[in-house]
């Protein structure tokens, strides 16, 4: 009785994965589909180095299950995967819809789907009859290569005022461009986490390769922590790469009175962009750099602080145009003040209610 037992519990364990496999297998249909119709529509090969892949699948849930097998649908027909800086997950709530985004680099074309409701409800047998696009209640091509779009603004004006990628066209642009352009995975991955692409992201970044070069981290026990005062996207850019998070106790985000930041950039010339203190958690030391940023010379330089084109370009055209920056952050950034941290002037930097340029003497 008992061998029988155990060869029950033995084979309970087998039959829940596959069942849960059973499950899953609608989300693999649907990547494997959203990758046909892609190969199709944009005329490539699978694993061809032109393309890029963008979904939130993974992040979406479909009737009220994870999305997740839909990845590897997409990867096992075309090729394309994270580890090769060729497909992302783009970050999402997990209420949003479902979709699939398709970009060919050399071309400038992009294609979009979301999944069809009804192709949803049929079972295995039903959606192997049906061609590929049939899972898809919404499928766009458009030209999404930037120089192209500014070239025809009157199409591409008819692009974001017409939603052709559901409201995701500002997001879906900007990380192909960026993509396209030559960004690294780690400034990919957080961008991904930002769910879209804008020069707040990309001067964390800079700020991240800056901080770096200064005071760069030497032992496990140090970690970077940020004094996020004035907060902006960038934040994210730390969390995402540096791992500094709120809930890790090494982000503090808060913001800054108008007045004071008025009073710090006409202090100092420039716009303050947070305290960025590098802390060694054993000896409870640290040093710090309260840093700006210049983003009114990068607008003026990059030719988008007045500008007079289509309404929906000018973040696209300085996303794209800061990215010649990123290897040279000095040329955007400044330090404005650099100190030694103790534990009690720590506390006093992360502590709500407090101005921390006040507490550094700067205001």
């Amino acid at each position: 009785m008992k061998q029988l037992f155990t060869l029950l519990l033995a084979l309970s364990c087998l039959i829940l994965p596959i069942s849960a496999l059973a499950e899953d297998d609608l989300m693999y249909d649907l990547g494997s589909r959203a990758a046909e119709v892609g190969m199709d529509l944009l005329k490539f090969q699978a694993g061809d180095d032109n393309i890029l892949v963008l979904t939130n699948a993974g992040h979406a849930l479909v009737k009220g299950k994870t999305t997740e097998r839909a990845l590897s649908g997409i990867s096992d027909i075309s090729g394309l995967q994270n580890g090769d800086n060729n497909l992302f997950q783009v970050n999402r709530p997990n209420w949003k819809p479902l979709w699939f985004y398709f970009f060919n680099k050399e071309t400038g074309m992009a294609t979009y789907m979301e999944p069809d409701s009804s192709f949803l409800l049929l079972n295995a047998e039903n959606r192997a009859s049906l061609p590929a696009d049939k899972a898809f209640s919404q499928v766009s091509l458009i030209q999404v290569n930037l120089d192209k779009m500014l070239e025809n603004p009157d199409e591409s004006n008819t692009t974001f005022n017409k939603k052709k990628f559901s409201g995701n066209e500002f997001s879906l642009i900007g990380l192909s461009n960026v993509w396209a352009a030559g960004a690294s995975y780690e400034f990919m991955n957080a961008a991904m986490f930002h769910d879209h692409l804008c020069p707040g992201v990309t001067s964390g970044y800079m700020i991240i390769k800056y901080v770096e070069d200064a005071m760069p981290i030497k032992n496990a026990s140090e970690t970077y922590v940020d004094i996020g005062c004035p907060n902006w996207c960038k934040e994210d850019a730390y969390q995402m790469i540096w791992d500094s998070t709120p809930g890790k106790s090494s982000m503090y985000v808060m913001a800054l009175d108008p007045d004071d930041e008025a009073a710090l950039q006409e202090k100092y010339g420039i716009r303050p962009a947070g305290i960025i203190v590098k802390w060694n958690s054993v000896s409870k030391t640290g040093k710090g750099l309260a840093l700006g940023f210049d983003f009114d010379t990068l607008s003026e330089e990059l030719g988008v602080a007045n500008w007079t084109g289509p309404s929906w370009a000018p973040k696209l055209v300085q996303d794209i145009g800061m990215m010649d920056y990123v290897d040279k952050p000095e040329s955007a950034i400044k330090t404005l003040k650099e100190f030694e941290v103790d534990d009690d002037l720590m506390t006093q930097l992360k502590t709500a209610g407090n101005n921390p340029y006040k507490v550094l003497g700067m205001l």
